[in-house]
């Protein structure tokens, strides 16, 4: 690789360099026999003294050249030409000023360093050296002005040498600087360029300042850890292209590190900026395709003013207090910083340490929500839901902690435990005629699915409480049917296998098709309570349910309709043919003793113990 000084670009040495040199020696010696006007009577030895002495300076020149000059110190680029003028000084001592054209000598070692390094230099030499060559035959004396020309231009081949030394630490330098501005992954600004700008922002006088976004990948440790770092690399890549395409020319796009990125929005508010994190939110539905298949994840983003902050640091915790409360929000949405955020974050450590204090204490109890037959009343399954009976708070529901056990890494040990203890309930409420069996129905998290062996697990709860596997129904989202299509039918073939049922939960709210669900091993829709919530009052709702039951019953798939709280929304479903529903109408969650006191009776009388 080259680089370029004052008379254009200098390469490394090679091979070919090596043996030309060795020729220009061998010539060297031909030319100074053939050409010294002492020579032909001086001693042999005089002679080879002369000519060990050119041949050596020669060789410690071509060494010196051989050698990276960014490896070398200044000490030794001076040193280069004071071997010459010693080596000259020796010379003509020995030989008694036979070698009165030793010119001729340098002119070699620079066409040298002229043919190997600088094309410029053979250009200079032919023009200033290679004619003095002529007035050198009688004495050296009488070309004193030639010692001057030889003399400058040693020097300018050393400036040309110090300027290549240079032009090379310039390079690294914009090379680093680069580097350290300039995300290597994604091409995005780095954290430390990102910072740069937005203290411009803070300082800039002339403007409202803007805003800054800061978002998070939800679920991006499972991409990794199921289809291992390169697939990550490839999903970071994409991410960062969907957000270059959603901004403005003027605007910053960063990556701050892992799955974390930031957009600096220049002269908007935040208003506007919580518009662009719609459209962000928007684009990151999309599944992603990566080598391996196909994977969806969403963000969760923050957003914060910048403007009226001490420094950018401030309003980058500032951000990423509002992306944190999105994430304790549920995910997959964006939030707008706001002063009691930074009291937030310490309840959200709080709550973090206590999780684990909670596990290792077992606080966490399993709830039951009855799944009911609509004709007869009876209670024909229920669903497992976790609760946290918190030694302050009181009883928490998921939507308050499982975000946060997923970040610290205790969801599939929480999982675990809830599959267990699920299957072991079931097994006990198993009634002697098994024409009157209760399903027992869980759900699965995407890291669940994809971290570890999830059909071991089933199979190894399944066999310790002796449970049937088709009394065992595990319900995943959309999201996650979409994660990695490849990957989930394999888990699910797995688990049909063992005899277990799989549900779509919340269907309709995710971005799959009904035909797409006929390439896995489905077996149940239930259908997301949004559907239900507007029946009575708005009859495109009765529609549109009446569709979905429709194409669900053609593709052979059993329906349960989720949050029926009325007896309005009852009596619809019952019309479109809906058989099976859970709801508050039925009965709220409740522990083990009080479901299991109701089992026996129709659910109309349960709901009226519930708590």
């Amino acid at each position: 690789m080259g680089s370029t000084g004052w008379f254009g670009t200098r390469r490394a040495t090679n091979s070919r360099d090596v043996a030309l040199g060795a020729a220009m020696v061998a010539a060297y010696a031909f030319i100074v026999a053939a050409t010294c006007p002492g020579l032909d009577t001086a001693s042999p030895h005089d002679t080879v003294v002369a000519l060990t002495i050119a041949g050596a300076t020669v060789v410690a020149g071509l060494g010196l050249v051989a050698v990276p000059w960014r490896r070398l110190p200044v000490q030794s680029l001076i040193a280069f030409p004071l071997l010459i003028v010693a080596s000259e000084v020796a010379l003509a001592a020995l030989t008694n000023g036979v070698a009165s054209n030793y010119t001729g000598f340098f002119t070699l070692v620079f066409l040298y360093v002229g043919l190997t390094q600088s094309p410029g230099v053979p250009l200079l030499f032919t023009l200033v050296v290679a004619p003095s060559w002529v007035y050198c035959q009688e004495q050296l004396a009488v070309a004193v002005w030639v010692k001057l020309a030889l003399g400058a231009t040693i020097w300018i081949l050393l400036g040309e040498i110090l300027a290549t030394r240079t032009a090379q630490d310039r390079a690294r330098t914009w090379t680093l600087l680069r580097r350290a501005n300039t995300d290597v992954l994604t091409g995005l600004a780095s954290r430390l360029l990102l910072a740069d700008q937005i203290e411009r922002a803070l300082r800039d006088t002339t403007t409202a300042g803007g805003s800054l976004l800061l978002l998070d990948l939800d679920g991006f440790k499972s991409v990794n850890d199921t289809f291992g770092h390169a697939a990550g690399d490839e999903l970071l890549i994409a991410v960062a292209d969907r957000i270059r395409g959603n901004l403005r020319p003027g605007d910053t796009a960063a990556r701050l590190g892992g799955d974390e990125f930031a957009v600096l929005l220049r002269d908007r508010n935040v208003v506007q900026a919580e518009a662009v994190a719609r459209r962000l939110l928007q684009a990151m539905a999309e599944p992603v395709g990566l080598s391996r298949g196909r994977v969806a994840v969403t963000a969760s983003i923050g957003v914060a003013r910048v403007g009226g902050q001490s420094g950018a640091q401030e309003v980058l915790r500032d951000a990423d207090l509002a992306m944190y409360d999105a994430k304790s929000a549920g995910r997959n949405r964006a939030s707008r910083f706001e002063a009691d955020m930074q009291e937030q974050m310490a309840q959200r450590l709080r709550l973090e340490t206590e999780l684990r204090d909670g596990m290792e204490r077992g606080e966490f109890e399993l709830y039951y929500q009855p799944i009911v037959h609509m004709q007869t009343g009876t209670v024909i399954g229920t669903e497992a839901l976790v609760r946290w009976n918190h030694p302050e708070r009181g009883v928490l529901t998921p939507d308050q902690f499982l975000g946060a056990s997923e970040d610290i890494g205790l969801i599939v040990p929480l999982g675990n435990w809830i599959l267990h203890r699920a299957c072991r309930q079931a097994s006990e409420w198993q009634p002697v005629d098994p024409a009157h069996a209760v399903t027992m129905a869980l759900n699965l998290s995407a890291p669940e699915m994809f971290t570890g062996d999830i059909t071991a697990e089933v199979e190894a709860a399944l066999r310790e409480a002796e449970l049937p596997g088709e009394l065992l129904v595990v319900e995943i989202t959309e999201r996650l049917l979409m994660a990695d299509a490849p990957a989930v039918r394999h888990r699910l073939e797995e688990l049909k296998r063992l005899g277990v049922r799989i549900a779509i939960d919340d269907f309709g709210t995710g971005y799959s098709s009904l035909a797409y669900l006929r390439e896995f091993p489905v077996d149940i829709l239930k259908i997301d309570q949004s559907f239900v919530r507007p029946l009575g009052d708005d009859p495109q709702a009765v529609a549109l349910l009446r569709s979905i039951v429709a194409i669900a019953e053609a593709l052979r798939l059993d329906v349960i309709v989720e949050g029926i709280e009325s007896a309005v929304q009852l009596g619809v479903v019952t019309g479109l043919g809906c058989e099976v529903a859970q709801g508050y109408y039925f009965g709220r969650p409740a522990d083990a003793e009080t479901i299991g006191a109701v089992l026996d009776r129709p659910a109309r009388a349960f709901r009226a113990d519930a708590p």
